[in-house]
């Protein structure tokens, strides 16, 4: 017999799941040295193993339960296996033990259908287990995971005692069930019962504020950590970076990330940063934030990456993108697979709008796992840099080859490649079979492309038929209409879309320096001053314009 290379508690310790053989061996030592008979605690031990050890060993841990002198813990260490083997387990504990408050939980976890759930909650409640503290909390996060919210607070309602896990259970049950309102009352509840909150009650509650963008809310929960000094756990604060930068709210954003010390930061801080930065489109702060990063030491992963990949589309920083993807290679991120499809749309994407069509052509076709954002975004690159033939050919692929349910944005992509392409009864076309064949409901950006593209063709009376059909979804169109009269030189077109763009009283400052730009254009002074006028009343501002070049690898 072999040597044990590792003792048993150690083995127990170890985070990684032992092998097989490892398994085997072991199992085989504790037999011939008798030590699997004598100690109850050495067959727990095992059967421990055996559930974290490789599936197609599971099947042996209901046969080291057959005796009936083996205790109650055996049993409840092999109930953490799938359901299905879990059940066996426990219809042999009912025969030889009655189950205990730990006999449960794990079934409650594994359990794979309502129907299940509710038949193990009828047994607790046979059992006299119910209102146990352990079994409850149990209870009430498998019926929040199946959406039973009132069964639910049924038996929350029922419980005479509860204490903090119980009240985080329900917190956060029905903030992941969008419950919003429900979890602010628990909250609200336990404050008034005296509870002491612990940290996964504040990860819970702020949650609720972020996904409702609820500042005020959560500033007052912010103070409420700083008073019982919770503020500087890193799940709180990433919490709390995640909500300040879901508002818009940087600043109070950055001053959390700044106030965790520099050895508790973890790469879910970082990319809590990030991605406030990154909601609030301050691309380059999120570039600086990155090189921050790598100078610490610290691995970034594929959230890293495709925040990063997406501030480097938008700032046009090429050689940055090219770095990154650089280090993709040569960490081996992206070795097996092993990169998901979010950060392998932002790479595509990246060279897509920084001018590396070619490369991103590359990325694409070596991208396993394609889904329709992967189409998308090579069609809008086809047809942003005038592909237009090779933007359709791809979009054929998707529907024909692949057999993908093409959406909005795939169409939107489509007909960009048609108008930039001069490519005009193509884009009619699409437009005709968006309801019809893929059953997508036409909005302003179709009918707004489609009106382009006749105008510039110089279709006006047709671009026109377009906007009239869009009604009131494309009342914006009047304002690509107006731009196409004013291209050809049509001054009487051109008066009665700017009539039009009037009556429409679309938000934004396009359609309003359009229509002066006309007035100007047609030398009616008095109705230009109108136009202004209007726009400071309304306080209308046109937005500044914005180039990004990029020099020396750095976006400018």
């Amino acid at each position: 017999m072999p040597a044990l290379r590792f003792p048993l508690r150690e083995l127990l310790s170890r985070t990684r799941p032992p092998t097989a053989r490892l398994l085997l061996t072991l199992h085989a030592h504790l037999i011939v040295s008798g030590r699997l008979v004598a100690s109850p605690a050495a067959l727990t031990s095992l059967v421990s193993l055996y559930v974290r050890g490789p599936a197609a060993l599971h099947q042996t841990i209901p046969l080291l339960l057959l005796s009936p002198s083996i205790p109650l813990p055996c049993f409840n260490a092999a109930l953490s296996l799938p359901h299905d083997l879990a059940l066996r387990v426990f219809r042999s504990l009912r025969l030889a033990h009655s189950p205990d408050a730990f006999s449960f939980p794990p079934l409650l976890t594994s359990s794979p259908s309502p129907p299940h759930l509710l038949a193990l909650h009828a047994l607790a409640i046979r059992c006299g287990l119910a209102h146990d503290l352990f079994c409850a909390s149990a209870m009430l996060r498998a019926c929040l995971r199946f959406g039973l919210a009132d069964h639910a607070h049924r038996l929350f309602d029922e419980l005479t005692d509860r204490d903090v896990v119980v009240w985080n259970a329900m917190v956060n049950g029905f903030a992941k069930l969008g419950c919003f309102d429900r979890a602010l009352e628990c909250f609200r509840e336990m404050r008034e019962d005296a509870v002491e909150i612990s940290s996964f009650t504040a990860t819970g509650i702020l949650s609720v504020c972020t996904a409702t963008a609820d500042f005020w809310r959560g500033a007052a929960i912010h103070g409420l950590l700083v008073k019982s000094a919770f503020d500087m756990e890193a799940s709180v604060c990433n919490a709390l970076i995640d909500l300040y930068g879901k508002c818009h709210h940087v600043e109070n954003a950055a001053k959390v990330f700044e106030g965790i010390r520099d050895s508790d930061k973890d790469l879910y801080s970082w990319n809590s940063m990030m991605s406030a930065l990154q909601y609030s489109a301050e691309h380059v702060a999120t570039l600086r934030l990155f090189a921050r990063m790598r100078r610490v030491a610290v691995w970034p992963d594929a959230v890293t990456i495709a925040g990063v990949l997406r501030a480097c589309a938008q700032t046009a920083a090429l050689q940055v993108g090219r770095e990154v993807h650089g280090y993709i290679v040569t960490s081996g991120l992206g070795r097996d697979g092993s990169l998901d499809v979010f950060a392998c749309n932002a790479l595509t994407d990246m060279y897509a709008k920084s001018g590396g069509l070619d490369e991103a052509h590359r990325v694409f076709y070596r991208t396993r796992r394609r889904d329709v954002a992967s189409w998308n975004i090579m069609i809008d690159g086809c047809a942003s840099h005038g592909r237009g033939q090779e933007a359709l050919e791809l979009f054929r692929q998707m529907t024909e080859v692949e057999d993908l349910v093409p959406d909005e944005v795939t169409l939107l992509g489509a007909l960009s490649a048609c108008s930039h392409s001069g490519l005009v009864d193509e884009g009619k076309n699409f437009l005709s079979k968006m309801k019809e064949k893929f059953g997508l409901e036409p909005q302003l950006e179709h009918y707004a492309c489609v009106t382009d593209m006749l105008g510039r063709a110089g279709r006006l009376d047709e671009a026109r038929k377009v906007v009239e059909e869009a009604g009131h979804v494309g009342a914006g169109a009047w304002r690509t209409y107006l731009a196409a009269c004013r291209m050809h030189g049509d001054k009487e077109r051109a008066e009665q879309a700017a009539r039009m763009l009037m009556s429409a009283k679309e938000s934004g400052s396009g359609g309003w320096v359009l229509l002066a730009n006309t007035y100007g254009w047609e030398g009616n002074f008095e109705a230009l001053e109108e136009v202004r006028g209007e726009m400071r009343r309304q306080g209308v501002q046109k937005t500044a314009g914005c180039s990004w070049v990029e020099v020396g690898g750095r976006g400018w």
